[in-house]
């Protein structure tokens, strides 16, 4: 696999994945891993401890995870779900590590955060499986055996992912080790973390580059400024933290020859599967509890003597929330599913943002089937004896979910360019995209090989589209384009994923509803990429930028 270090992912990998239906493929890959998570007694024991022990609206009131609950956290392997046993972990291979973060995260939002964190970017799983031996490697491998907890300081004050980061690392006087000076911000785990990973400018006397260093967060020099609170998975350690000339051994700073570390491709696969399990896992979470909840609110109430379930809207929504559902996990199955860790790079990239999205769509459906009861909060609903569901908490939380991490359109845009910088050096001027033939449809349900047949369609319109707009948007700031693009290709992707469930599995209906929901959104975003005209978006947002006066009137600003 390599890497291009503009858009930062890997560009090639030899496992069949979604990007060959872009390129000449069948559509529809498989097979998938079961959906069902193994029985593991340890894993057995964490959940029944967050079942017993965790109060998850007490976390959401206070807002702090209690120090004793993450010391349990850590005697109970939380901290140590891939590693191997060798270092006391349970070894367990991505997909199942998806699934106790997931589980988690249906107990308690932050605990699964916190955990997906850890074991998605932190340095015993990012870091540990490229460095050599040495110093280094022994630290982490020590401390993950101690059960330690970690994360990866990238935001600054600044913004994050830029070229080069604020914060410093200078070599000492003898060139034995560096001193580290700055201040990171939202940094998940920061509070609470044993070792950090932190990315810095390095000051060399012949030049500078890009580093990350491991913290150990007792060095002198190490604070914790202050305690973030998001919106939403509130009790999350998250912090805005200082280094003020911390001094870390030269041999506990990463660099590489000629790049950036940040672009390697153990680093780029390791962003990838963080966000599966960071944002994904909680997302899918979410809207298991909200099926649930729409379920067990319409089995127990009756209008006008008519059970609920039998009203048109009511059934539409319960529907399309088992959609939903259903293609998030054929989703994250795709993308968990391939024979190595780094394969399948494109579905990790989209699975991200297919995921909140849908989880996005569930929670509010759920908040309207359930009407008042969906607004209130859970203590509300405790004191006038109605069931106490947290929806009002999940709807905080899925919100948090397309923003933390990276913003959505953001990483729209990015899935984008990835997909144009991974065509346009295949491309045959001689071909028209994916070959025209089709996956056997004899076992789908005929609405379902329609959906396959339309999927190929939009394959190579997409494949079309994509050398145009590589074309286009090259050397502009014009990102418009690049996020209707990112967008369609998860709608694809996402179209994939559930017919290649049903082609394993044999379910139709779920895949039939959520493929014609999808076609409908496609419509819909190809009606905006082809648009010959446009509102004049950019006049309006200057006007509103540099307060001209009579836009400033007509608003009332």
């Amino acid at each position: 696999m390599t890497v291009d270090t503009a858009v930062g992912r890997p560009v090639s990998t030899d496992a069949p994945t979604f990007l060959t239906a872009l390129t000449g493929g069948r559509p529809v890959l498989g097979p998938l891993p079961g959906p069902v998570r193994a029985a593991n007694p340890e894993v057995d024991r964490l959940l029944a401890f967050l079942d017993t022990e965790v109060d998850p609206d007490a976390l959401d009131r206070d807002g702090e995870l209690p120090l004793s609950l993450t010391a349990r956290l850590k005697d109970l392997g939380a901290f140590r779900l891939a590693a191997g046993a060798d270092l006391g972990g349970l070894a367990l291979p991505p997909y199942e590590v998806f699934r106790v973060v997931e589980a988690a995260a249906a107990r308690s939002a932050a605990v699964g955060f916190m955990i997906g964190v850890h074991n998605g970017i932190g340095v015993g799983t990012s870091l540990l499986p490229t460095l050599p031996y040495g110093p280094l490697r022994d630290l982490i491998r020590r401390r993950t055996a101690e059960g330690m907890i970690s994360g990866f300081a990238e935001g600054e004050p600044t913004g994050s992912g830029g070229r080069w980061p604020r914060t410093t690392a200078t070599p000492t006087p003898d060139g034995a080790a560096y001193t580290l000076s700055g201040d990171k911000l939202f940094i998940t785990n920061g509070p609470v973390a044993d070792l950090l990973g932190v990315t810095v400018t390095v000051r060399e006397p012949d030049g500078k580059r890009v580093g990350l260093a491991v913290v150990d967060t007792r060095s002198p020099g190490f604070e914790v400024r202050a305690e973030l609170e998001y919106l939403g998975v509130r009790g999350l350690p998250n912090g805005w933290l200082r280094l003020n000339r911390v001094t870390v051994p030269r041999d506990h700073l990463v660099t590489v020859p000629d790049g950036d570390p940040r672009h390697t491709p153990r680093r780029v696969s390791a962003v990838l599967s963080a966000r599966m399990l960071i944002q994904a896992a909680p997302a899918l979470a979410i809207a298991r509890n909200c099926l649930r909840w729409s379920r067990e609110f319409t089995a127990r109430r009756r209008i006008d003597g008519i059970p609920l379930g039998e009203y048109d809207l009511v059934q539409r929504a319960l529907a399309a929330n088992a959609a939903d559902v259903r293609a998030m996990d054929a989703v994250v199955r795709w993308s968990l599913g391939a024979p190595g860790p780094d394969d399948r790079w494109f579905e990790r990239m989209a699975a991200r943002n297919l995921c909140t999205d849908a989880c996005g769509r569930v929670v509010d459906r759920t908040m309207s089937l359930l009407g008042g009861e969906g607004l209130e909060t859970a203590r509300s609903k405790h004191r006038r004896g109605a069931p106490p569901l947290p929806l009002e908490r999940a709807f905080r939380d899925a919100r948090i979910l397309r923003t933390a991490g990276g913003v959505d359109d953001l990483i729209d845009v990015q899935t984008a360019q990835a997909v144009i910088a991974h065509l346009l050096p295949l491309h045959d001027p001689t071909s028209d995209g994916p070959a025209p033939t089709l996956a056997a449809t004899e076992t789908f349900f005929p609405r379902n090989a329609e959906h396959l047949r339309v999927l190929h369609g939009e394959l190579a319109r997409f494949h079309a589209a994509c050398r145009t707009a590589g074309t286009s948007t090259a050397g502009t700031r014009r990102q418009y384009p690049l996020l209707l693009l990112g967008r369609i290709s998860r709608e694809l992707f996402g179209m994939a994923a559930v017919l290649a469930a049903a082609e394993q599995d044999g379910h139709q209906r779920l895949t039939d509803l959520h493929c014609t929901a999808a076609r409908l959104r496609l419509r819909d975003l190809w009606a905006r990429v082809e648009a010959s005209d446009e509102p004049d978006h950019v006049s309006v947002a200057r006007s509103v930028l540099f307060r001209d006066r009579h836009v400033d009137a007509l608003l009332g600003l």
